[in-house]
């Protein structure tokens, strides 16, 4: 079968996002460690984790894209919910405050690159505890930065968004298919070349 890009993550979200302007794409994962080092901030943390994706994917002539998405409260890392009490503790902290989403992505197409880190705001609205042990009985939680899925049911704990939504959702597609009609101009497909 053929493919407009690799896409190094098993992201179900960002594979639909891609999907949805047209691209046909192959899914490798990358399994890297996902391990911040000491003194790391989230904005390079991020990027050094996409970057790191992208690179250890085998390319085989094609477009690849690695990307990585956080959730930072007062500089802390959000990271995905280890257990129920871990997702609990998490969504306390977001309750009624702003945070901000930052997904990092990186193309690489033979020896050019494009990446960059796009930044979203978030403001949540003032949760419940009856709502937050509502939304733990779904799984929609799992393996998902913050513990939350704007496009889901916790869609509605969402009082404000700055920026980009697809960033939140896992990819800004703005941005990554301006860079990707920059990398690819050979592709007739696109809509917007």
């Amino acid at each position: 079968m053929s493919h407009d890009l690799i896409l190094a993550s098993r992201s179900p979200r960002r594979k639909m996002l891609l999907e949805s302007l047209g691209l046909t794409l192959l899914q490798l994962p990358a399994d890297i460690p996902e391990e911040r080092n000491p003194g790391e901030k989230p904005t390079a943390y991020v990027a050094r984790l996409a970057r790191e994706k992208a690179l250890a994917v085998e390319s085989g002539g094609h477009t690849v894209l690695a990307a990585d998405t956080i959730v930072v409260l007062d500089n802390e890392i959000m990271e995905k919910p280890q257990d129920e009490d871990h997702a609990l503790s998490m969504w306390s902290k977001l309750s009624g405050e702003w945070h901000q989403v930052f997904t990092a992505y990186f193309l690489r197409r033979g020896s050019v690159e494009r990446k960059a880190t796009v930044e979203t705001r978030v403001k949540f609205k003032d949760l419940s505890t009856p709502e937050l042990h509502s939304y733990l009985k779904t799984d929609e939680w799992k393996d998902k930065a913050g513990g939350y899925a704007v496009q889901g049911i916790s869609g509605y704990w969402v009082e404000a968004i700055d920026g980009s939504y697809t960033n939140v959702v896992g990819l800004p597609l703005t941005q990554v298919a301006v860079d990707l009609a920059r990398l690819n101009p050979q592709w007739p497909s696109f809509p917007w070349s």
